[in-house]
């Protein structure tokens, strides 16, 4: 199979074959594809934690979201996936 990657995704994987996150594109793309293939297979679980949030995110008035909320929002997230990994 032959896929054509945008120039900077491109460049992006040569960067990471070079810092040693894999040992070769084909085994990141892999990992990168296995990894949203889980991911779609995972039933989303509602969480108490989740639900408090949503309820209470439900009562507060509604804003446009910034750049800052999603930084924020991203820098929750690689937490997790930081902590999960481990």
């Amino acid at each position: 199979m032959t896929i054509a990657l945008a120039k900077d995704v491109e460049d992006f994987l040569h960067s990471q074959v070079r810092s040693g996150v894999c040992a070769d594109a084909s085994e990141l793309v892999n990992d990168i594809l296995r990894s949203i293939r889980n991911q779609q297979q995972k039933p989303f679980e509602i969480t108490p934690e989740l639900e408090t949030w949503l309820l209470n995110a439900a009562d507060k008035p509604v804003t446009p979201l910034t750049r800052g909320d999603f930084d924020a929002i991203r820098r929750r997230v690689q937490a997790r996936t930081r902590s999960a990994g481990s």
